[in-house]
């Protein structure tokens, strides 16, 4: 088994061959010992370079998994960068968008409201100042041309005016009155009831010139459709309230919701605006009874 091994240099088939030869031959144990021990050692060497040499590359491909993760860690983490990135970059751009589009619809809508304030004063100043002169002219065939010249200065100052800020006018309580009893003729006959001058006393103009305009609307409808034969407009106040209540013997409205133009809205409206309420009834002797309530002490006013 020595010689064989020898033959075939297979160092641990040496080894085992000198163990037993180290056991049967006694007469030349330290000769086979020497070199058992020789044959040994230069085996262990061997086998300790060769784990030596394992434990580094085990080493080497440990060191680069870690690298490696820590590679895989910093790319996840640069992803997930760019996807918080891509993420806020998309939600922005929706934002802007839908903030753009909120701003253009407020935009819009603010210029529609603009558009219908200024229709409804054009409605109010121009349309119903005309016909209030019509009335007037023909209601009054022997007037002189300087009263006429006067209103149509007057119309043409307000209409002028149309978008700025109204300015108190002196002589208003009696433009007012001027104005009621304008529309009353021969064939239909509008009395003011209980109305004074004091009647406006710590009423703000702007609240004065829309109850001026909501009069004569009402009145201007009186003349296109009531067929009324009289009509009233009686004037209340207390401590709390200023009342209004127009009465007429007219044809009334049969159907009160049903029936309300865009005069009896823009009355509505103009009520609101100065925080009043209005009611429309029916005369129970026939024709119509219209009450405007505005509170004296009011935020609005």
């Amino acid at each position: 088994m020595l010689e064989v091994s020898t033959k075939n240099d297979s160092k641990e088939d040496q080894i085992q061959a000198l163990q037993k030869i180290i056991n049967l031959d006694k007469k030349n144990y330290f000769r086979y010992f020497g070199r058992f021990q020789t044959l040994n050692d230069s085996l262990q060497i061997a086998k300790s370079k060769a784990k030596n040499q394992f434990a580094v590359v085990r080493y080497d491909v440990e060191q680069k998994n870690a690298e490696n993760q820590i590679l895989k860690n910093k790319s996840f983490k640069q992803n997930i960068g760019l996807a918080a990135l891509a993420l806020a970059l998309i939600g922005g751009a929706f934002y802007y968008k839908k903030r753009k589009k909120r701003l253009q619809q407020e935009k819009e809508l603010e210029v529609k409201n603009t558009q219908l304030k200024m229709s409804k004063k054009v409605h109010d100043v121009v349309a119903n100042g005309l016909y209030h002169m019509m009335i007037d002219v023909q209601n009054n065939p022997e007037m002189d041309k300087t009263r006429i010249l006067n209103d149509i200065e007057k119309m043409y100052e307000e209409s002028r005016d149309i978008s700025h800020e109204n300015i108190a006018e002196k002589d208003f309580a009696q433009r007012f009155i001027n104005m009621i009893t304008s529309y009353s003729s021969e064939e239909q006959r509008v009395l003011p009831v209980s109305y004074k001058e004091s009647i406006w006393e710590n009423i703000p103009y702007n609240t004065q010139l829309e109850l001026y305009y909501i009069i004569r609307e009402i009145l201007v409808n009186m003349k296109k459709h009531s067929k009324a034969k009289r009509a009233s407009v009686k004037f209340e106040k207390n401590d709390i309230n200023l009342i209004i209540r127009y009465t007429d013997n007219g044809v009334g409205i049969g159907d009160l919701n049903q029936q309300k133009g865009t005069g009896i809205h823009n009355t509505e409206n103009r009520i609101e605006s100065i925080g009043g309420d209005i009611t429309f009834e029916k005369n129970p002797t026939g024709g119509l009874i219209i009450e405007i309530t505005i509170p004296i002490q009011s935020k609005y006013v």
